[in-house]
């Protein structure tokens, strides 16, 4: 089951009209009659009765219409709790690094970061390789720039070269 096809069959149920439930969904009506019969085809049977001129529930669509509308009513909570959380959220990234990496180039990459994305916090931390590995590995901290030629890389991150 998909949510389009949950929203589709809520939109029948309050129209019991398929065209006009297809308007309100702004699909065509052949798109959401699809949704609908995959949807009776995966619940097992049919969830209206089709008649010419009228459309009415089956007893399996009245039985499966509440959780399905619960099931719309929590994807939309989901939804606003995420872009809540989303523009609510303050916008921070953590790097750790080796100061003897390349600080020049890094002092310029940092200044076009700022000016591009003045909406996040660059907050910068010092540390030897091994320290900035072990912040990666417990989350910590989200990038890091450091050098460990002594070792093979740790398979539980991802690694991007920046010189070679």
């Amino acid at each position: 089951m998909e949510i389009h096809q949950v929203r589709y069959f809520l939109a029948v149920c309050d129209e019991l009209n398929f065209t006009q439930a297809a308007r309100k969904c702004h699909v065509t009506q052949p798109s959401l009659t699809r949704a609908i019969q995959l949807l009776e085809k995966e619940f097992g049977g049919f969830l209206f009765h089709r008649e010419r001129s009228r459309t009415r529930m089956s007893e399996l669509g009245r039985v499966v219409q509440p959780y399905l509308r619960g099931v719309w009513e929590q994807s939309l909570a989901a939804k606003a709790q995420a872009k809540a959380f989303v523009s609510d959220a303050p916008r921070q990234l953590t790097l750790a690094m080796m100061c003897t990496i390349a600080p020049k180039l890094l002092i310029q990459l940092f200044s076009r970061f700022r000016t591009l994305r003045p909406d996040i916090r660059l907050d910068v931390i010092d540390g030897t390789a091994q320290s900035i590995e072990e912040r990666l590995i417990e989350s910590q901290t989200e990038v890091a720039i450091y050098c460990r030629p002594d070792r093979e890389p740790d398979p539980r991150l991802h690694y991007l070269p920046l010189f070679r």
